[in-house]
């Protein structure tokens, strides 16, 4: 999934105040790559008959949980991307584009899907898979998305940044 580029945190930065027109052109070329991710994402999200069980908007609910519940149209306006790029993990690594997922619901449909293995098993009774009403279900929207793509979004993304240092490159040389 990751790619390793080398500057294209600082070319990013160099775009936009020296060249705003050409920072621009690159954050719209690889949105035109990370959006069909975001809206194939959006199409794996269950809907609220196929959530799990305990997962829909209870009435009675207080506290914490009062806030904390599945709603199909909630999760997926949820689901967005960012072409600007990330702060640095622990490690130093950052994301010149991301997919997200804003929404309460969402998050956890996405965290139940990672975490329901054989380690850390967020729902213990299930045996390590999520079970719908209508089908079993496994979380992970995003990255499912990703991977359905087959890398296309990477080089894509990759491609853009290529084709805006050599546009800087070359305008920078005429000055």
């Amino acid at each position: 999934m990751p790619a390793r580029v080398v500057g294209g945190l600082a070319l990013r930065k160099a775009l936009k105040k020296f060249e705003p027109d050409l920072a621009k052109e690159t954050s719209k070329e690889i949105a035109s790559f990370v959006k069909p991710l975001a809206k194939n994402a959006r199409g794996f999200l269950p809907s609220n008959e196929e959530a799990p069980s305990g997962w829909l908007k209870r009435d009675n609910a207080k506290g914490r949980w009062a806030t904390r519940y599945y709603d199909a149209a909630e999760a997926r306006q949820g689901i967005s991307f960012k072409t600007t790029p990330s702060k640095a993990n622990s490690r130093g690594f950052t994301a010149l584009a991301s997919i997200l997922n804003k929404s309460v619901g969402g998050i956890i449909y996405e965290w139940a899907g990672r975490t329901s293995g054989i380690s850390g098993n967020f729902t213990p009774r299930l045996g390590g898979q999520l079970k719908g009403r209508n089908r079993g279900v496994t979380g992970r929207v995003i990255f499912r998305a990703f991977a359905q793509d087959q890398g296309k979004a990477t080089a894509g993304v990759l491609k853009a940044i290529e084709k805006s240092s050599a546009k800087f490159n070359a305008r920078k040389a005429n000055v």
